[in-house]
């Protein structure tokens, strides 16, 4: 369905001729997912489910049962884990064995044919549990077992297109499990698809400067009469992204790069272009171009082109022009363009390669009428001016053939007008006239080096002089250096007697010192020795009379501190007459308590007293044992 007019493509206003309204190319977009409405053959699975969900859902609507529910002990023994499946052969038909521990009982001989396999969640990669369930069982290889049920997870950016008997089906963003009347075509990753790359040549532009060698234009073409005026001008090749691609079962979706649109064919060969992503299927397809020149070409050497939108720049090569005055002259021009409507361009473009080799035959031809009506005194004084006017002449002229071919000429630049003849006349006025310069300018230097060499000769002549001068005034210092000199020795000579004269009576003068010293220093010793014998013996008095003041005042302090105590004892006697008493009987127990102790250990000790005991020590043949306490019973009895 054609509309009238698109946002996001490119438009231009103004336009002297009036141009067809771009036509939309039809954009991506993947249907949404009704999870109520859901196909037979397949099935998306909700949050929490896994693959044995899906298949189920699927087996009910479709009257199937390809999970195994009973353990038969007929049936191969195997332990399936969590985010595993088992695959069995029963009766011929594939069955899948949900988590759990199967067991055999009895002689299985079909036992070989199973195998346990992971539930693979790599994203954009099938899972069949046939084909997985053969790498791990030899026996399945042998067998043709057809198609079960299947599983593809999707991530945003991926497409899944999917085939049944009525329809093709795209899809994306989810995990879904399908049937065998079911085919998955394949799988396109929007962030992973076949770049298009496009060459673009661009231009660096340097004054040249040298005035002997030749210069080659952007053909390769030496260029006659160059003396190194103007521009050179070098070009490389770029190799540009423009956009991305990838077909799938008849459905083919391209993406542009930056600055680039996509161009797309409806069934009537009229050309759409957009700058998001397209999708072409049945009738419908891409503008596609041939990735390399070729006589035969095939499908495969066929890629999309998009649209380029940027701005680009290139030079004519040097024309080889003349002026109405018959004035040979060298020329080239830049030109800048961008392609307002690709489609157009597309469509009518023919023959041409790219929007320059369009513009650059009709600006070769306005460049040649105005040389031929203009003489080369006017071109140069248009150049001093900038060819302000002339280009902007040219530029009207070329928007009204660019805009049929959807190009807008943005700028025209002269870059490069030479006149090789006047070039080479003024070259050699130049060069005669630099000669001449030369000649005056070595005439001036002669003259110049003369009067130099005049002030370097007076130079020489007064610095010689000054040498002479500075040679006799530097003899005249020698020989008073000589008079002062010899005065100085005749000097020394008298001076040398006169300070041995006073040599020797200087040492006379010592040694006399010397004899009156050590004399001094004699009578000062003995005079020391007798003081210092002095105060050791006046030291030794008053230290022995020191020693005995210090005895008898001790002695007095303790003499003081008894009689002290003496009074004390009296005063206390005198005021307890009992006391005195009491010790006497204290006295006389200690007494017998010795006595009583000694007789234990001695019988000869007699306990008597007065003549009791000079009786009976007498009776002892006057053996009287020492006995503790003895004076203290003596002197008892003298009391």
């Amino acid at each position: 369905m054609e509309k009238e007019e698109v946002p996001n493509a490119p438009t231009e206003e103004d336009l002297q001729i009036e141009l067809p309204r771009p036509i939309q190319a039809p954009t991506f977009s993947v249907p949404g997912w009704n999870d109520e409405d859901e196909p037979l053959g397949m099935t998306r699975l909700r949050s929490g489910e896994g693959f044995l969900d899906g298949v189920k859902r699927l087996a009910k609507q479709n009257g199937d049962n390809p999970v195994a529910t009973s353990k038969n002990s007929m049936l191969p023994g195997m332990r399936v884990a969590q985010d595993q499946i088992g695959v069995i052969l029963q009766n011929g038909q594939v069955k899948i064995r949900p988590p759990g521990a199967y067991i055999t009982t009895a002689l299985n001989p079909w036992k070989q044919d199973g195998a346990v396999i992971p539930i693979s969640r790599l994203a954009g990669v099938e899972f069949d549990p046939i084909k997985e369930a053969s790498q791990k069982n030899r026996s399945f290889r042998n067998k043709d077992l057809g198609q079960t049920y299947r599983q593809i997870i999707l991530q945003p950016q991926m497409v899944g297109i999917f085939e049944d008997q009525t329809e093709t089906r795209l899809v994306s963003n989810g995990t879904y499990v399908y049937a065998a009347d079911t085919e998955l075509r394949g799988v396109i990753d929007l962030n992973h698809m076949i770049p298009v790359m496009v060459e673009r040549e661009t231009e660096d532009t340097a004054a040249a400067s040298n005035n002997t060698g030749t210069r080659v234009d952007q053909h390769g073409r030496v260029v006659p009469g160059n003396q190194g005026h103007g521009t050179t001008v070098k070009t490389t090749k770029r190799y540009l992204p423009s956009g991305y691609f990838q077909s799938v079962a008849g459905i083919t979706i391209a993406r542009p790069e930056k600055g680039f649109v996509v161009l797309h064919k409806d069934e009537l060969n009229r050309i759409g272009m957009t700058e998001g992503i397209c999708i072409a299927q049945g009738k419908e397809d891409f503008v596609r171009t041939a990735k390399q020149e070729s006589q035969s070409l095939r499908i495969e050497d066929l890629v999309i082109e998009f649209g380029d939108l940027n701005h680009y720049a290139k030079s004519t090569p040097m024309l080889e022009l003349k002026s109405r005055d018959n004035v040979d002259a060298l020329c080239r021009v830049q030109i800048k363009w961008k392609q307002f409507r690709p489609d157009i361009w597309v469509a009518n473009r023919g023959a041409f390669t790219d929007p320059f080799d369009m513009l650059e035959e009709k600006c070769a031809n306005m460049m040649r009428d105005w040389l031929l009506s203009v003489a080369h005194l006017d071109a140069l004084k248009e150049k001093a001016q900038g060819f302000t006017k002339v280009e902007h002449q040219w530029t009207a002229e070329l928007n009204d053939t660019g805009r049929e071919y959807g190009v807008e000429v943005l700028v025209i630049e002269i870059t490069t007008l030479r006149f090789p003849h006047i070039d080479k006349q003024d070259e050699q006025m130049a060069l005669q006239m630099a000669e001449t310069n030369l000649l005056i300018e070595m005439s001036r230097n002669d003259a110049a080096k003369e009067k130099e060499t005049s002030k370097l000769n007076q130079a020489t002549h007064i610095r010689q002089q000054e040498d002479r001068d500075r040679e006799a005034e530097a003899q005249e210092r020698t020989q008073e250096v000589l008079r002062r000199r010899n005065a100085a020795e005749a000097k020394t000579v008298t001076k040398k007697a006169e300070d041995e004269t006073l040599v020797v009576e200087a040492e006379k003068s010592l040694a006399l010192a010397m004899e009156n010293k050590n004399k001094e220093v004699a009578l000062a010793k003995a005079t020391a020795e007798a003081e210092a014998e002095r105060v050791r013996a006046k030291g030794k008095r008053d230290a022995a009379q020191l020693a005995a003041e210090g005895e008898i005042a001790v002695t007095k302090e303790k003499n003081n501190a008894q009689l002290d105590f003496l009074k004390q004892q009296a005063i206390l006697l005198k005021e307890n007459p009992g006391l005195l008493e009491l010790l006497r009987i204290q006295n006389d127990l200690l007494k017998v308590q010795a006595l009583a102790e000694a007789a234990e250990s001695n019988p000869n000790v007699v306990l008597l007293e007065g003549q009791e005991g000079l009786e009976a020590r007498r009776m002892n043949k006057g053996h009287a044992p020492q006995v503790p306490g003895a004076a203290i019973v003596s002197g008892s009895t003298l009391q």
